[in-house]
C-alpha cells in the first residue's frame, strides 16, 4: 500500500483504524497525516480529538488510554504515535510483555479511534508487531516518488505559488538536485526548499527558466563528478583541478571523490562497450540501473574517450585507491596526478 491508496480510502470514507507509516519521505508522511486530520477532525475540537504521542517517551498504558478516550463532538479521534522503539531493533521504554499487550489491544481497537504509528527510521520488518499491524491494519511505505509522480508533484507545488514550470525545466531541476539518483538522500523537503527559493527569486514572473534553476539550485555530488570527468575528457586539466579544489572546499572528502570518479569511468566504459554492441540508451538503462536521460548524458560524454583510454583510466583509479589505502600516496596528490594524466 502507498500514500495514494490511503488518500483514496480517505476520499471514499474507507480509512481503517490502524496504520503504520514509514519510509524515506517523511515530508510526504506529514502531508498525508495533515490531510487526514483536516478531513476527519473538526478544527474547533482538535485539542480534544487529536493527540500526538512521542513514542520514545511513552508506555503502553498511555497509548491505550489515548485510544480509549471517546471523541468529543465528532465521530473520530485521531491518535498519532511517533517513533515507538519496538518497531526498531532496540527497545528501552517498552518491554516484551507490554508489547504483547499492545498486540492484543489491536484486536479490540475502538471504531471511534484511528491509530497511526509513524517511524522516521528504517523499521525491522521481522518484528512481530509489524506482522500484527499488517493483520489488523495497514502498513504504508513512503518511498521516493517515481519519475512520473515527481513531475506532477513539482508542477503542483509551483502552481500553489502561481508559478509555471515546463517538463524540460523539471528534468533539469531533478538532474541538478539529484533527487532521482539511485543513492541520493535528497527528499521532497529538499525539493520544496528549492522550489520556495525559486518562487521568491522569480518575483512577479510566472515561468521558471533553466537559467533560474542553474543560478539557484545546488548541484548534487553526481553532477559535480560528471562535470569533473567532462573537463578531464575535453583535456581541460586546469579546469578539472580547479573544480576538484572547489569540491574539497565545499567539504567533500578525497576518498569519496575518487570513488565517484572511478564509478563514473566504470559507467562510461560499460556504456561505451554496450553502444559498440548495438545497444540503445533505452536498452542500456535497465541493465545498468540508470534512467534513460542519464544514459544519454553518459553516451554524449563517452564520445570524449575511446575504450582503451577508459580501460586505462579505470586501472589507474584502482591503483590510486590501493596506493592511498596502503599509505604509499597522499590522497589529494593521488587524485591530482590522476586528473593531470588523463586531462592533458
Amino acid at each position: 500500500m502507498n500514500y495514494k491508496d490511503v488518500l483514496k480510502d480517505l476520499k471514499n470514507g474507507e480509512l481503517r483504524n490502524l496504520y503504520l507509516f514509514y519510509g524515506h519521505e517523511y515530508y510526504l508522511i506529514e502531508n498525508t497525516l495533515n490531510t487526514i486530520k483536516e478531513k476527519t477532525i473538526n478544527k474547533g475540537f482538535e485539542d480534544l480529538n487529536y493527540q500526538f504521542i512521542d513514542g520514545k517517551e511513552t508506555d503502553v498504558d498511555a497509548i491505550i488510554h489515548a485510544c480509549e478516550t471517546l471523541p468529543f463532538m465528532g465521530e473520530r479521534r485521531m491518535v498519532l504515535v511517533k517513533d515507538l522503539e519496538c518497531f526498531l531493533g532496540k527497545r528501552k521504554n517498552i518491554s516484551e510483555e507490554e508489547e504483547a499487550r499492545l498486540h492484543k489491544y489491536f484486536t479490540n481497537l475502538p471504531d471511534t479511534t484511528q491509530l497511526f504509528f509513524v517511524a522516521t527510521q528504517e523499521i525491522d520488518k521481522r518484528k512481530k508487531i509489524i506482522k500484527v499491524i499488517k493483520k489488523h491494519g495497514e502498513i504504508v511505505a513512503f518511498d521516493k516518488l517515481t519519475e512520473k509522480d515527481i513531475y506532477k508533484w513539482i508542477q503542483k507545488t509551483f502552481k500553489k505559488s502561481n508559478k509555471e514550470i515546463k517538463n524540460k525545466e523539471i528534468a533539469f531541476l531533478l538532474e541538478l538536485t539529484g533527487y532521482l539518483d539511485r543513492n541520493s538522500n535528497k527528499n521532497l523537503k529538499d525539493l520544496d526548499n528549492e522550489i520556495n527559493k525559486l518562487c521568491s527569486f522569480l518575483g512577479d514572473r510566472v515561468l521558471v527558466t533553466s537559467s533560474d534553476i542553474e543560478l539557484l539550485a545546488p548541484k548534487s555530488m553526481e553532477n559535480n563528478i560528471f562535470s569533473l570527468v567532462e573537463f578531464i575528457g575535453t583535456k581541460n586539466a586546469d579546469r578539472a583541478l580547479s573544480f576538484f579544489n572547489d569540491m574539497l572546499i565545499e567539504g567533500e572528502s578525497e576518498i569519496k571523490i575518487l570513488y565517484m570518479i572511478t564509478r563514473q569511468f566504470r559507467y562510461l566504459f560499460q556504456i561505451k562497450l554496450m553502444e559498440k554492441q548495438g545497444y540503445t540508451a533505452m536498452a542500456i538503462g535497465p541493465k545498468l540501473g540508470l534512467r534513460q536521460f542519464v544514459v544519454k548524458k553518459y553516451l554524449k560524454q563517452a564520445m570524449n574517450f575511446d575504450v582503451e583510454m577508459l580501460k586505462k583510466a579505470l586501472k589507474t583509479c584502482l591503483h590510486t585507491d590501493e596506493s592511498i589505502k596502503k599509505g604509499k600516496m597522499d590522497q589529494r596528490l593521488g587524485i591530482e596526478l590522476l586528473i593531470t594524466q588523463f586531462g592533458k
